[in-house]
């Protein structure tokens, strides 16, 4: 199953509509190499799609939500997850140079368990980046 068709499944049971915004995004999201923000994803969808980058940001809001997409903060853009049904800790490795990213994912993660109870914090969510070079880069 393709990113899209998995990404629209999510939608559908999370009961929100697929409407054209959301599947330009999709589509763009599914090619890209590197984190992508609003305004890089509003270059890439086709003319004849009406959106803004407004718009982007709310279609972004929702893919975050329901767990098809992660916000990658040190590129300051959106990367589609290819791990949603995996259970763990999501991470990422960051390219400096080139800007791709790789999503991997650790079954037990020390920050989610052991951090929160020292610090007296309830765990809601996490992002752990790593930056450095990829191979092509090195």
């Amino acid at each position: 199953m393709t990113f899209i068709d998995e990404s629209i499944q999510i939608l559908k049971r999370e009961s929100y509509k697929i409407t054209g915004p959301r599947r330009a995004v999709l589509e763009v999201l599914a090619e890209a190499e590197i984190p992508l923000s609003a305004y890089d994803i509003e270059e890439h969808i086709p003319e004849n799609i009406p959106i803004n980058v407004v718009t982007i940001y709310r279609v972004l809001e929702v893919f975050e939500k329901v767990g098809i997409i992660h916000k990658i903060h040190t590129k300051e853009g959106y990367v589609r997850c290819d791990f949603e049904k995996q259970k763990g800790c999501h991470s990422f490795a960051v390219c400096s140079e080139c800007g791709r990213s790789k999503e991997f994912v650790q079954k037990e993660c020390k920050l989610e368990t052991q951090l929160p109870q020292k610090l007296v914090y309830k765990s809601l969510s996490h992002i752990s980046e790593i930056s450095g070079l990829c191979k092509q880069c090195a």
